[in-house]
């Protein structure tokens, strides 16, 4: 993406697809930063909790776990096949956004909308309600809450729950 910014001319903007989603650049944030949407509409990192939180039952949790965790570390080339394509496209877009403009190791980064993905998998299952966990996904500017303790449930946590 920096270099995708790098390329344009003074006030220049410029857009790309990738499956159904549109991503134009520069963004408002910072250098390399943009604007996802698709159909016109930017999907909120809420949006992914919801669709987590819907899909997500005690019977595939781990599954969804190990989903996050490939994507994750992976990213595209997750081969993990709990998303379908289009879910990993929009979930790797929108928290590519979080390492651009948040970047680790000073900030969180990409890990903390898994976090919040994640969590919501937990409100599923009863750890966590889902009204807390859209607070926590929507705290802008509070900071960051405290991770919830999943040794305190045996639930082994992923690698960017820590």
């Amino acid at each position: 993406m920096t270099n995708l910014y790098n390329a344009l001319a003074q006030n220049e903007k410029n857009h790309f697809t990738v499956g159904s989603l549109r991503i134009d650049y520069p963004g408002y944030k910072k250098k390399g930063d943009y604007r996802l949407s698709r159909n016109g509409v930017a999907p909120t990192h809420i949006n992914i909790v919801n669709g987590i939180y819907n899909m997500v039952t005690p019977q595939n949790f781990n599954e969804l776990k190990e989903a996050l965790d490939d994507l994750y570390t992976y990213g595209l080339t997750s081969t993990n096949t709990f998303f379908a394509q289009t879910q990993k496209e929009l979930i790797y877009w929108i928290t590519l956004q979080e390492e651009i403009n948040y970047p680790q190791p000073r900030y969180a980064g990409r890990k903390l909308p898994y976090q919040r993905f994640f969590e919501g998998a937990l409100a599923k299952i009863g750890h966590l309600t889902i009204n807390n966990v859209r607070a926590r996904t929507n705290n802008h500017g509070v900071g960051r809450p405290v991770l919830f303790n999943c040794n305190s449930v045996n639930i082994i946590a992923p690698s960017f729950y820590i």
